[in-house]
């Protein structure tokens, strides 16, 4: 773990980093989940955590890329996140032995999310559905 995550990313982070950084902490203050998708990303909320522990309940990571450099960092995010007794984020969507940082894993991973969502928002439970049906026998008309 960083010490100081802002002296650290002044001395080796360049302003792409910066910028996800500060983009994660804004999402975060706002409540909109952010979709972590490659190694830079992942080092960019590693060190937004860093900042602020709760920002760890809104990634979602994408997919786990070859890049040995992610792992430790969604494990130093799932540490943070445990030692402040926030929710962490799950393992990733996709496992696609990726490496080429250009966004593809966060784009295959929409759609599984997406269903994710309406699955949760719409699907009956086992007691909705059981209740229907009872309503049904108990109505004369059915």
């Amino acid at each position: 773990m960083i010490d100081r995550p802002v002296v650290a990313l002044q001395k080796v982070g360049g302003t792409e980093i910066a910028a996800l950084v500060g983009a994660i902490l804004e999402a975060s203050d706002n409540n909109i989940a952010v979709l972590v998708d490659g190694f830079i990303v992942t080092t960019a909320a590693m060190i937004a955590c860093q900042m602020n522990p709760n920002a760890s309940r809104v990634l979602f990571f994408a997919t786990k890329s070859t890049e040995q450099g992610q792992t430790v960092a969604m494990e130093t995010i799932q540490n943070i996140a445990s030692d402040n007794q926030v929710p962490a984020p799950t393992k990733p969507a996709l496992d696609m032995h990726l490496r080429m940082g250009e966004g593809t894993g966060a784009l295959m991973a929409v759609p599984l999310i997406k269903s994710a969502v309406t699955v949760l928002s719409n699907l009956a439970t086992l007691d909705e559905v059981l209740n229907l049906a009872s309503e049904k026998e108990d109505d004369p008309v059915c």
